[in-house]
C-alpha cells in the first residue's frame, strides 16, 4: 500500500511540471520556415500567431501564402512573413492528431503595412486580429 501511495505521488508530481515548449510565444523554428523571411523594399508584413495551450499539442499547422507552403507551426509559435504588398491569400491546414479542412483568409496588405492573424491552440481556424487602436493625441 505504501508503494502504491509513493507511485501515485510521483505520477502527480510529473503532471505538475511544464515543458519549456508550453510557456510563452516563441518564433517558429528556422528548420520549419520555408519562405518570406527576408524583407525587401515595398514589402508588407504578415504575422501569424498560434495560440498557447495543451489542447493542440499533437497538431501542426501548415501555413500557405498564395497556395505556396511557407512554414509549419506548433502551439505557442509566431511567424513573421515579409511578403510583396498587394492581394494575398493566407491559408492554414492543420495536420497530425487534429487534421481538418484548410482555412483561408484575405491577407491583402499595403506597402509597409502589417496584419496579424491568430490560429487557436487546437490548430483549427484562422482569424485576423483587430488592429491596435490609434495613439491618443
Amino acid at each position: 500500500m505504501r508503494y502504491l501511495a509513493i507511485a501515485g505521488l510521483t505520477l502527480l508530481a510529473g503532471c505538475a511540471t511544464q515543458n519549456e515548449r508550453h510557456v510563452g510565444i516563441h518564433d517558429v523554428l528556422s528548420s520549419t520556415t520555408f519562405a518570406y523571411q527576408n524583407a525587401t523594399d515595398g514589402d508588407a508584413t504578415l504575422t501569424v500567431v498560434r495560440d498557447q495551450g495543451l489542447w493542440g499539442a499533437g497538431c501542426s499547422s501548415a501555413v500557405y501564402v498564395d497556395d505556396k507552403v511557407v512554414a509549419d507551426m506548433e502551439i505557442g509559435q509566431q511567424l513573421v512573413l515579409h511578403v510583396p504588398s498587394g492581394s494575398r491569400k493566407l491559408t492554414v491546414m492543420p495536420h497530425g492528431a487534429c487534421s481538418s479542412d484548410r482555412v483561408d483568409a484575405d491577407a491583402t496588405v499595403g506597402q509597409g503595412e502589417t496584419k496579424t492573424f491568430s490560429i487557436p491552440a487546437s490548430g483549427v481556424g484562422l482569424t485576423a486580429a483587430a488592429p491596435p487602436p490609434p495613439p491618443k493625441a
